[in-house]
């Protein structure tokens, strides 16, 4: 495929954040929406709508069957992301789908063999990455704190009562929302694999799906981490620190667009005292995070390369979760043993 042709973009999912995706694909050049797939036809006619001559399917095997289609980008509740990844890889289409990728390791691990077999992108969905995650990590890179000892943090939601998101059998509830995002940072931030996890899991009387987590993760490298992840707030939050041997970062929001970075570093001259670095906002947040991170999917395509964040990084942090939930569940460690290599 030339770099100079759009890649082709079926939409499956176009609830809130599925019309946000499609209002990305509408904003790049490197994209192009030719089809959208929902159950809730009126969802889809209005993601279809920011377009021209879209096509709108009930289900992402009559867009497959019907419409030609260079990849597929899957925004669907987390139960139906296993499913739809693994129709649309079968058929030789390339994927984008949203955190947290799959239901559990082993739904992961499928997506994961059979993006491998068919030779096809895989692309797990945390855009975190792309706004907040990507100025703490060019920190660390800088060398900012040295040697990362402890990561702590937590992220929220207020409470999660109705739709998907507050049914266990659907992948409901804060953990596998939002909480994932803190378990790739981990990866992402220290390069290595998660050797063991602790946690306790408190879940709602009504609901059944998790309320309240903490959580303590051992990676192979010696850094420890501890999270709180929580849908008993009451708004979306997220607070990250990093400390290490030659300083701190600390990562502070509300919201997607407002958000600041403490750093403090004894190596780097412009961080000698606390500063704080206040990014500025563009036009929205569909600008600062989701934009790049489709536009990372749509250049690793055309460019015949790995995509920035893939299916075996989705998959490990799947691993994580059912660590969590089981450590929750047991009252004891788990231990991983380079989650990565099983």
């Amino acid at each position: 495929m030339s770099d100079k042709v759009p890649v082709r973009i079926g939409l499956v999912g176009c609830g809130l954040h599925g019309n946000n995706l499609a209002q990305v694909v509408v904003r790049s050049d490197l994209l192009r929406l030719v089809g959208c797939a929902d159950p809730d036809e009126d969802a889809a006619r209005r993601a279809a709508a920011l377009a021209r001559d879209v096509g709108v399917y009930p289900s992402v095997d009559a867009l497959l069957q019907s419409c030609a289609v260079d990849a597929i980008v899957i925004a669907a509740p987390h139960d139906q992301l296993g499913p739809a990844s693994l129709a649309a890889i079968r058929a030789g289409k390339h994927v984008l789908l949203e955190k947290p990728m799959a239901m559990d390791e082993d739904e992961a691990r499928q997506v994961e063999r059979a993006a491998e077999a068919a030779e096809v992108n895989c692309m797990v969905g945390y855009s975190f990455r792309f706004s907040m995650g990507r100025y703490v990590h060019d920190l660390l890179t800088a060398g900012a704190v040295g040697e990362i000892q402890t990561i702590s943090g937590s992220i929220g939601t207020g409470p999660m009562n109705r739709g998907w998101t507050a049914k266990p059998e659907c992948g409901g509830g804060p953990l596998l929302y939002v909480g994932c995002h803190l378990v790739d940072f981990l990866f992402w931030f220290t390069g290595a694999e998660a050797a063991s996890v602790s946690a306790e899991v408190r879940r709602r009387g009504d609901t059944g799906t998790d309320e309240t987590s903490a959580i303590q993760i051992a990676m192979a490298n010696g850094v420890l981490a501890q999270f709180m992840v929580t849908q008993a707030a009451p708004a979306f939050f997220y607070d990250l620190h990093v400390y290490g041997r030659a300083g701190a970062i600390a990562l502070r929001g509300r919201n997607f667009l407002q958000f600041d970075v403490e750093v403090i570093s004894t190596v780097l001259p412009a961080f000698q005292e606390p500063t704080v670095v206040r990014p500025t906002i563009r036009r929205d947040n569909i600008s600062m995070m989701l934009v790049p991170e489709l536009e990372e999917f749509a250049r690793s395509i055309t460019e015949r390369r790995p995509p920035a964040i893939t299916a075996s990084d989705g998959r490990r942090v799947c691993a994580v979760l059912d660590a969590i939930v089981e450590s929750g569940r047991s009252g004891q460690p788990q231990n991983l043993q380079t989650v990565a290599a099983r």
